[in-house]
């Protein structure tokens, strides 16, 4: 990962990079999740079916995140 130069920093490039880590993190967390419920789906555990659709909103949301990001300019 490169670093920024501190004297052409704007608080915009920082913004950019925070809200790129922020989502890069929660598509972490839900792979994560992804994976403890191919195992509860495993053993039958009656929750899957919320945790699914838990994560299925969680999806929702950053793609949802992504395209007003994307639509007010800022590229991620």
């Amino acid at each position: 990962m490169s670093t920024m130069d501190p004297h052409n920093d704007r608080p915009c490039d920082r913004l950019r990079c925070r809200l790129a880590l922020s989502i890069l993190l929660d598509e972490q967390v839900i792979a994560a999740l992804a994976r403890a419920t191919a195992v509860l789906r495993e053993v039958n555990d009656p929750a899957v079916l919320d945790l699914e659709h838990a994560i299925r909103t969680h999806r929702i949301g950053i793609l949802k995140q992504r395209a007003v990001l994307g639509a007010a300019g800022i590229d991620l």
